[in-house]
Parts: C-alpha cells; structure tokens; sequence
C-alpha cells in the first residue's frame, strides 16, 4: 500500500517498509503481538511509532485510519489516534506510522487492538460504494472520478448526471444487492490472471494490483478492508445529492450509520 494523500484510491500494493500488514490478510484481525522497530517524537509533542507487523489501517484512498491502543508487556496502555504512512527520517523509505500519545523503546514488545466499531462502519460504508459505483458504471456508464470516505460522511463524484429517478434505482439496487448476501473477495491475481479480468480504476496501475470482486455488481482495484459479504453492509440510503464539476456528487450511508 503506497501513500496516497488525494481522494483517489491508492490500488497499487507494494511492501511497506519493515512493517507486515496483517489486514491483507483478514479485515477481521482485531488484535495482534508485535515489536516496536522505531519511536520518534513529533513537533506536536506526540510520538511516531511504527511496528514490525500491524492490524492497524493507514489513512489512504480517502479513508481515515483505524485508530485504538497498544498495550506493552509491563502493561502500560498508549492510545493509538492515527495511522499514517510517510516517510520515516532514520530510514528514508514510506514506512506504516502509529500516532500514539507517548514515548515507548524501540524493541518494546506490544499487543495491538484496533478499534473494531470504527473499522467495521468504514468497512461497511466502503462496500456499499463500491456496489453503488459499480451499478453506475455498468448501466450508465460513469466513472466515479472522487471519493471521500469520513468518520461523518462518505462522498462519491461521478462524471455524468443521474436524476431523481436514476438514484433512486442505483439505491433500490445496492439494497437488493446487500440482502441477497454476496461474497466479498479480495485478492491479489497474477500478471496473468489479470490481463482476463475488467476491473475499475481512476489511473493506470503497475506492481502487485489488490482487486475487490463482488460478483455481478462490482470488480475494481482497492486497497482498503472489506466486509466478507454484502450482508454485513445492513443497508444502504442516499442522503445527498448534487450537481459537481460537470457531473454528480452522491452522498451515502450505510450500516449503522444509515440507521
């Protein structure tokens, strides 16, 4: 996963310094063991950690981050406020970065808990875009060119006009597509494998590709965790609509946040 400070999603995988990212390998890992491999204090009094594996989801791809705590082995707690990726100053490559509230030693042995209700709606509210985007694209032909994704609002721009009418078919459909309970699967194809697949993407893409395929509706390169299933979204409502630079901007909800 490499740094990506815009709206758009950052799809190309690479490895991420000295830190293994356990969230590709479950969105559902919530707790983990791991080292501190640097702590480095920060203008703003607070400290830059980073770990020799994590659970813990940068900010990227208009995402906020996963936040939660670490826990060391004499059993002091830290706050974890912020994930970040930059580069770090001893090293000089993009490195995984946990914002925490004080200093720890490096070689600190650490058991990491993400904050589960956090991930979960950001998880939920990234699924439902994804079906809502690719219902837009195959039958109107729009290409979603923006996405913003907050604690508060989740935002998508389209380059094409959708009416009253055509919004609310695009939201009737995620619906029934959330209550059929479709799998969610992530997963990185081979150079091969991925000259047969058509995929969504807002640029061209090299290194190893992430794709997120939900079956009849969606398949587009993504960085982010995702639900397992369409189920897990719970629903779908829009709660905004505008005309933006040529096109649309749509605003949605999902989960608990549309309850």
């Amino acid at each position: 996963a490499k740094s990506c400070k815009s709206t758009l999603c950052s799809d190309t995988i690479q490895p991420m310094g000295k830190t293994v990212e356990l969230y590709y390998e479950s969105a559902y890992i919530t707790e983990f063991d791991a080292n501190v491999l640097s702590c480095r204090e920060r203008e703003d009094g607070k400290f830059d950690v980073v770990l020799d594996k994590t659970a813990f989801f940068p900010e990227q791809g208009g995402q906020t981050s996963d936040v939660g705590e670490l826990t060391s082995e004499d059993g002091a707690n830290f706050a974890v406020s912020y994930t970040g990726i930059g580069k770090v100053p001893d090293s000089g490559e993009d490195e995984i970065y946990h914002v925490l509230d004080k200093s720890i030693e490096a070689g600190t042995g650490v058991h990491g808990r993400i904050d589960w209700e956090h991930r979960f709606s950001n998880m939920q509210q990234h699924t439902g875009e994804h079906i809502f985007s690719g219902i837009v694209g195959s039958k109107y032909g729009y290409d979603n060119v923006g996405f913003h994704l907050s604690d508060t609002e989740v935002t998508m721009d389209y380059n094409g006009a959708l009416g009253a009418e055509d919004i609310r078919f695009i939201e009737k459909s995620v619906n029934e597509a959330i209550w059929k309970n479709v799998s969610v699967i992530a997963r990185f194809p081979s150079e091969d494998e991925l000259k047969d697949i058509s995929y969504r993407s807002k640029k061209e893409l090299t290194g190893a590709i992430r794709i997120v395929d939900i079956e009849g509706y969606d398949s587009c390169a993504c960085c982010a965790p995702h639900v397992a299933k369409t189920g897990e979204i719970g629903l779908l409502k829009v709660v905004g609509v505008r005309n933006y630079k040529g096109g649309v901007r749509v605003n949605i909800l999902c989960g608990k946040r549309a309850l």
